[in-house]
C-alpha cells in the first residue's frame, strides 16, 4: 500500500494507543479507543487500526485480545512531528477565481484532510488553512 498523510482521526487513535499503553502497561480495547476518540462502530475503529498496521505504526494479532503493539515508526515520528504543523485543507479552487476567506465558525479544525509543512515556513501556527488550487 502506499504511504500517504494519516488522517486526524488515526493520528488521535495512535496517541490515545500510545498514551494508555504508557499508562497502564497494556494497549487499549478496541471500545476503548473508539470512545477516546469519539467513534460509537467498533468496526470502523477496526478500519483504521488496519489502515494504521499497513502503514506500518502498529502491528496486531488478532488473536490475542488487546494485541496492539506500536512499532519504531511512531517513535520516528514523534521526534519529527514536532517540527511539523497540520495545515487544514477546507477545499479547492480554480485559479483565476477570487479565494474567500472561511469564517470564524467555519469547521477548519478536525478536518481529516490537510498538508503538513514545517515550523520554520510560517511564524504561527495560528488561523492556517490550505486551499488545493487547479489551474494555470
Amino acid at each position: 500500500m502506499a504511504k500517504r498523510a494519516l488522517s486526524d482521526r488515526q493520528r488521535r487513535m495512535l496517541d490515545h494507543i500510545q498514551d494508555f499503553s504508557m499508562k497502564n502497561g497494556y494497549p487499549p480495547s478496541i471500545r476503548q479507543i473508539g470512545k477516546a476518540v469519539g467513534i460509537s462502530s467498533t468496526s470502523v475503529v477496526n478500519y483504521n487500526l488496519n489502515r494504521l498496521v499497513d502503514e506500518g505504526y502498529l502491528d496486531r494479532d488478532q488473536n490475542v485480545s488487546r494485541g496492539i503493539r506500536i512499532t519504531e515508526k511512531v517513535t520516528q515520528a514523534a521526534n519529527t512531528l514536532g517540527n511539523v504543523i497540520r495545515v487544514p485543507l477546507v477545499g479547492r479552487i480554480f485559479a483565476s477565481e477570487p479565494v474567500p476567506m472561511p469564517g470564524t465558525d467555519s469547521a477548519l479544525y478536525g478536518a481529516d484532510e490537510a498538508i503538513e509543512i514545517t515550523r520554520d515556513l510560517v511564524s504561527s501556527g495560528e488561523d492556517l488553512f490550505a486551499l488545493e488550487v487547479k489551474g494555470d
